[in-house]
């Protein structure tokens, strides 16, 4: 059975908790926004819980090669702000002929309809889907309407913060943090147990070309002509391309090319020839100077341009209660 389907079209959101500042009734359903091929509302299905995100799809979207939904721009816009350290997964829950007013446990998910017969486990599911993830205030979307925005209808940014994301949690998911908020030295001089580094090698290896693809994204491969780089590089960013990156004795338009020429095309070299340390004090300097870079490119284009896009929309009545609660 394809997802979501005709009768099959909504799907409540796993993985996130929405508190109940803004006022809502039991049983209320709310647009928060709406995208080309799909509606998001917040549904406060019972009193006394936090609410849900839930989402009504049009069918359609299985004719596209891929579908920029909802769940895949929350997780990016959420990583972009918070520098690459939060990463919330959202699942799409399905649910049959979806009725906001009936109790949860009355819907018809036909993904768990094996499990009807057993209270114990049909209730674990529900508790999973309906009373774990992450607590996040409404006003969340409403502050970040111009970044979800550009995720959507610029591919370029949208790709590059995807790679990004991607480098991150690849090491995040093996143990390997390689957040520098904390501090840069700290995280250069961090040691790992000395039989963990085999396995850890081939992670470092992926996450430093994924950075890279990040940086490539926006920047392309450097042309021979420091001028044309230059050029390019102080219409995107609001770096200066002459300052030294971290503390790396390289300006950054000068790192750019040393990741893109040296550090990418040689890295599967490096991991067998280089001492672990080395390999993991490159990933530190690659993530953070794709992250510096998108984050640059995307004030630098929110601040620059003007146009209106329609291709999403925020929900009027959410808004208005959130702007009344902080009156």
């Amino acid at each position: 059975m394809i997802y979501p389907n005709k009768n099959i079209n909504t799907g409540v959101l796993s993985g996130l908790l929405i508190e109940n500042t803004f006022g809502p009734l039991e049983k209320e359903c709310l647009q928060v926004l709406s995208l080309p091929y799909e509606n998001v509302s917040v549904w406060t299905y019972k009193k006394g819980t936090y609410s849900k995100l839930i989402s009504e799809i049009n069918p359609k979207v299985n004719q596209l090669y891929y579908w920029k939904n909802f769940g895949i721009l929350f997780k990016y816009a959420k990583a972009f702000t918070s520098a690459f350290e939060s990463f919330i997964e959202l699942d799409y829950n399905w649910i049959k002929n979806f009725d906001r007013f009936k109790k949860i446990e009355e819907l018809h998910y036909p993904k768990l309809t094996k499990y009807m017969n057993d209270n114990f486990i049909f209730d674990y599911h529900l508790t999973n889907i309906y009373d774990r993830g992450e607590v996040l205030d409404l006003s969340y979307f409403f502050d970040n309407k111009k970044l979800f925005k550009e995720l959507y209808v610029n591919d370029t940014f949208f790709f590059s913060v995807q790679h990004l994301v991607s480098a991150f949690s690849i090491l995040r998911n093996y143990r390997i943090n390689l957040s520098i908020s904390t501090g840069l030295k700290k995280r250069y001089n961090q040691v790992y147990d000395k039989s963990y580094e085999a396995f850890a090698l081939p992670r470092l290896e992926i996450s430093i070309i994924q950075a890279t693809k990040a940086v490539e994204g926006l920047l392309n491969k450097p042309s021979k002509n420091k001028e044309k780089i230059v050029e390019r590089w102080v219409k995107l960013f609001n770096i200066d391309p002459n300052k030294n990156f971290l503390d790396t004795e390289l300006s950054y338009v000068n790192y750019y090319a040393y990741l893109i020429n040296e550090i990418r095309d040689n890295i599967t070299r490096y991991v067998k020839s280089k001492p672990f340390d080395r390999i993991h004090v490159m990933a530190i300097q690659a993530h953070e100077f794709a992250r510096k870079l998108i984050v640059s490119y995307y004030e630098k284009l929110i601040s620059s341009t003007n146009k209106e896009d329609k291709s999403i929309t925020f929900g009027e009545e959410v808004e208005l209660k959130i702007k009344s609660r902080k009156i």
